[in-house]
């Protein structure tokens, strides 16, 4: 089996990424307007809008494989009609998070203005940021019967690791210039040191998720076959540069008590980003060569 030949291929793996994503960036975002919406006001007026337009994007693809009969995907359209299904519950979720990350956008168009009301959005938004994070791996969870995909911990695996992904591109979109750099200096050690703490958590979760797989042919397909979207994917890009070369930058960072240099930054927030991709890639693909 190659690339173009498996049922649930690229689209359902943008979907699944875009929707990661865009809730981590959300709940970063929320969080930080809580906290301080004045001080942290430049960054969430990029990340707030970013989140609602990879959502949009998202529900977009998810809408059109939906619309595609000889897909996988078909099999949730079957498992909404059907009204009692866990798809069922979470696709209107996912549609409540999009509608609250657009109306919170606009919102912050001008965000001195209905300040309750937004800070109201932002909560409820937060609230729905959670479980739209966690539907790729309920929709596999839920929708299918492939071993490696059938564990109660997958969801909050996509769960954390979108954030952990929402977290590098907001970390990019920070030192992107010497300014932005110097101006949320605190901010970036403090996202160094969160993502210090994540990364173990995350860990943890990956090994309780391939322990709860019941088939360990499944878990083999995914750790030992040769397939570059398989083993590959999860050892190089998930393991070693979604969760070691953060994890080391992380150290340094947090020993140090300061902020790394910009071009040090821009590396463990773009490994961040790959790694949830590759995590991605690897369960996706792994878990249909059977």
């Amino acid at each position: 089996m190659v690339a173009g030949q498996f049922s649930w291929d690229w689209p359902i793996l943008l979907e699944e990424f875009l929707f990661g994503v865009s809730a981590g960036l959300f709940i970063v975002a929320a969080l930080l307007s809580l906290k301080d919406w004045e001080r942290n006001a430049r960054v969430c007026r990029v990340v707030f809008p970013l989140s609602a337009a990879l959502a949009v994007v998202g529900m977009v693809t998810l809408v059109a494989e939906l619309g595609r009969p000889e897909r996988a995907a078909n099999a949730i359209l079957n498992l909404l009609t059907l009204g009692t299904s866990v798809m069922s519950r979470t696709v209107p979720v996912l549609m409540a998070f999009v509608i609250l990350s657009v109306v919170t956008t606009l919102f912050w168009i001008k965000p001195t203005a209905a300040k309750p009301v937004r800070r109201f959005f932002e909560v409820v938004g937060l609230l729905s940021a959670f479980p739209a994070g966690m539907q790729a791996g309920i929709l596999l969870m839920a929708a299918s019967k492939r071993p490696l995909w059938e564990t109660p911990v997958l969801p909050y695996l996509y769960l954390f690791t979108g954030i952990l992904s929402a977290i590098g591109v907001v970390g990019l979109l920070i030192v992107r210039n010497q300014k932005t750099y110097n101006e949320y200096s605190s901010l970036l050690l403090s996202m160094t040191t969160y993502t210090l703490y994540l990364l173990p958590f995350v860990g943890v979760i990956t090994a309780a998720h391939l322990i709860a797989v019941e088939s360990p042919r499944a878990v083999l397909n995914l750790l030992t076959n040769p397939f570059p979207l398989a083993a590959p994917a999860f050892y190089i890009g998930y393991l070693f540069v979604g969760l070691g070369m953060p994890a080391a930058h992380g150290y340094i960072a947090f020993t140090a008590k300061q902020p790394l240099s910009r071009s040090i930054l821009t590396r463990l927030f773009i490994s961040l980003i790959i790694g949830a991709l590759a995590l991605r890639i690897s369960l996706l693909y792994a878990g249909q060569l059977f």
